[in-house]
C-alpha cells in the first residue's frame, strides 16, 4: 500500500481501488479521529464502475504527522497531493464530518482537480463578528478541547462517550465499540490539533467553493443558510443513521451519492 511523503516529512496513506473508466473518479475524506476503512461500503460500491481514492488524514490511521497541518488546508494540501500521485484529475470529493471543512477547502483551492464535491453530516458555520452570539458547534468543540486537555483518564472516558454517542443506538454495538476503540488510538495532540483546526469560519471557505455540491446528513440542517454559501448545491437525508451514515445505512448513502453522480 503506498504512502506518500509530504514536504514537512509527513506520510500519508493512500489505497486506490475501483475499476478503470471515464467516469468521474471519487476521493473520500474521513473524519475526526477516524480512518478511510470506515468507507468500506463506499469504495466496494463506487469501486464497480469507477476509480475510488481513499486516504488516512495527517495523524490518522497508518499516516504521520509532523505535529502541523492539522487545518482545512493541510488537510486540503495533502488531498490535492494524493489525488495527484494517484494519477487523477477531475474528481469528486466526498468528505465526512470533521473532514469536511479540508475537503471544502480542497474544492475551493483546486477548481481544476475537483469536479465536484459531497459533504457528508457536518455542519457549516461561520465564526461571529464581535459581540454577536457564537454557533453552538463552536462551542461545545471549545468545551471538548478543555476535557481534552485536563487530566487524562477523565479525557478519555469523555471521549469514549462522545465517540460511541455518534452512532445510532441500533447499530451494530460490536461494530460501534471497535470503532470506537481504533478512534481513540489517535493521539492526544491530534485531537486536539483537529478540533482547534475547526474553530474557523467555514462558511468563508464554502464561499469560495463554485463546484457542484451534495450537502447529504442524518438530520435537518440549515438549508437556507448552507445554501447561501453554496451557490450549487443540492440536499439529501439519510434515515435511520446518527453522525455516520456512509457506515449506518450505507445503501441510502450510496444511493443519493449515486444520483447525484448521475445529475453531473
Amino acid at each position: 500500500m503506498p504512502f506518500l511523503v509530504r514536504p514537512d516529512g509527513t506520510r500519508i496513506f493512500y489505497k486506490l481501488v475501483g475499476r478503470e473508466s471515464k467516469l468521474a473518479p471519487l476521493v473520500f475524506v474521513h473524519g475526526w479521529c477516524s480512518r478511510h476503512e470506515l468507507w468500506a461500503e463506499q469504495a466496494r460500491y463506487f469501486g464497480k464502475h469507477r476509480r475510488v481514492l481513499l486516504l488516512d488524514r495527517r495523524g490518522h490511521g497508518r499516516s504521520t504527522t509532523s505535529g502541523d497541518g492539522q487545518n482545512p488546508e493541510g488537510h486540503a494540501a495533502d488531498i490535492a497531493a494524493v489525488v495527484r500521485a494517484a494519477g487523477l484529475s477531475r474528481v469528486v470529493a466526498v468528505g465526512h464530518a470533521g473532514g469536511a471543512a479540508g475537503t471544502l477547502e480542497f474544492l475551493r483551492a483546486e477548481p481544476r482537480l475537483a469536479r465536484a464535491g459531497v459533504i457528508v453530516d457536518a455542519f457549516l458555520y461561520a465564526v461571529p463578528k464581535k459581540g454577536a452570539a457564537s454557533h453552538p458547534l463552536l462551542s461545545i468543540l471549545r468545551s471538548m478541547i478543555e476535557v481534552l486537555r485536563g487530566p487524562r483518564a477523565p479525557a478519555r472516558k469523555a471521549f469514549r462517550g462522545w465517540y460511541s454517542s455518534y452512532f445510532d443506538a441500533k447499530c451494530d454495538r460490536a461494530a460501534v465499540r471497535d470503532i470506537v476503540a481504533e478512534a481513540a488510538q489517535t493521539s492526544d495532540a491530534v485531537k486536539i490539533a483537529e478540533l482547534e483546526g475547526l474553530l474557523i469560519d467555514v462558511a468563508a471557505i464554502a464561499d469560495g467553493v463554485r463546484q457542484p455540491m451534495l450537502w447529504l446528513s442524518a438530520s435537518a440542517h440549515d438549508q437556507a443558510f448552507i445554501g447561501r454559501h453554496l451557490k450549487n448545491v443540492g440536499f439529501a437525508q439519510v434515515y435511520g443513521s446518527a453522525h455516520f451514515p456512509q457506515f449506518e445505512q450505507p445503501a441510502q448513502t450510496n444511493a443519493a451519492i449515486d444520483a447525484f453522480l448521475a445529475r453531473l
